[in-house]
C-alpha cells in the first residue's frame, strides 16, 4: 500500500490539505485546476452569478460529462463483448 503524503490545494478561492499517494498526486492536483478553470469559465459567462449557484452549475456539468463517459465505457465494453463472441464464433467454424 503506498504511503499517504500531505498537498495543498487551492480549490475556488479555498485552500485546502489533503492526503493523498505520490503517485496520484498529480491526478488531483490536475483536478483541481481543471475544476478552478471550468469555474472561471463560468463567471466570465455569468459574471453576476453568486458563487454558490456557479459551483452547483460547474459540478452539474462535470457530473454530465462523467455520465456521457460512463455511457461510452459501457457501449465500448458492450461492443467489446459482441466482438469476442463473433471471434469465438469463427474460430468454432474453422
Amino acid at each position: 500500500m503506498s504511503e499517504q503524503i500531505p498537498v495543498e490545494l487551492r480549490v475556488l478561492g479555498h485552500s485546502f490539505r489533503l492526503a493523498t499517494t505520490e503517485e496520484k498526486k498529480p491526478e488531483l492536483e490536475r483536478a483541481a485546476q481543471l475544476l478552478n478553470d471550468k469555474y472561471d469559465e463560468f463567471r466570465r459567462q455569468a459574471p453576476r452569478v453568486e458563487p454558490s449557484k456557479l459551483i452547483i452549475m460547474v459540478a452539474l456539468e462535470l457530473m454530465q460529462e462523467v455520465l456521457a463517459m460512463n455511457k461510452s465505457l459501457q457501449e465500448y465494453a458492450h461492443c467489446e463483448r459482441l466482438l469476442s463472441t463473433i471471434l469465438e464464433d469463427v474460430k468454432t467454424l474453422t
